[in-house]
């Protein structure tokens, strides 16, 4: 049997936040998702939605050991490469903000209010937007599943 053991030196990113970038494209992460110490965090362009995806580096460390595990040779080459040219190394400042990109903001027109969304082992920053475009589609396919689960 598996046990889930907690960890309160990560935090579980659930909710959703709206806060702005300020002038130097940095945005305030809320303080339940703020780590115990000095946090590395990794931005990375979603593969399937239009956001940017934030990664505590153990996430990063479990998707690239997944696909060590799934894939070998020029597949897992390639693999890499595309996490590597995806990913952005930053950390959580003092003041519990991080910088995103320039490259990222313009991808997907991210200033002024953002939305920062939870999905508990990462979380995403969105365009306001375009999030509540894709939050119906979410919900209509997540709550059958979530009955199911008995939520």
């Amino acid at each position: 049997m598996n046990l889930i053991q907690p960890d309160s030196a990560r935090p579980l990113f659930a909710g959703e936040f709206r806060h702005s970038l300020d002038g130097k494209s940095r945005v305030t992460i809320p303080s339940s998702w703020r780590f115990e110490e000095e946090a590395e965090l990794f931005l990375m362009l979603s593969s399937n939605k239009d956001c940017v995806k934030a990664l505590p580096r153990v996430e990063l460390d479990r998707v690239q050991a997944d696909a060590a595990l799934k894939y070998s040779g020029v597949q897992l080459l390639e693999i890499q490469r595309t996490l590597g040219a995806r990913a952005r190394q930053c950390w959580i400042d003092k003041a519990g903000r991080l910088v995103v990109p320039d490259d990222f903001c313009k991808r997907f027109a991210l200033a002024g209010e953002v939305v920062l969304v939870g999905a508990m082992k990462s979380f995403e920053i969105w365009n306001v937007a375009e999030f509540e475009i894709v939050r119906m589609h979410s919900e209509t396919i997540a709550t059958p599943c979530l009955a199911d689960l008995g939520l």
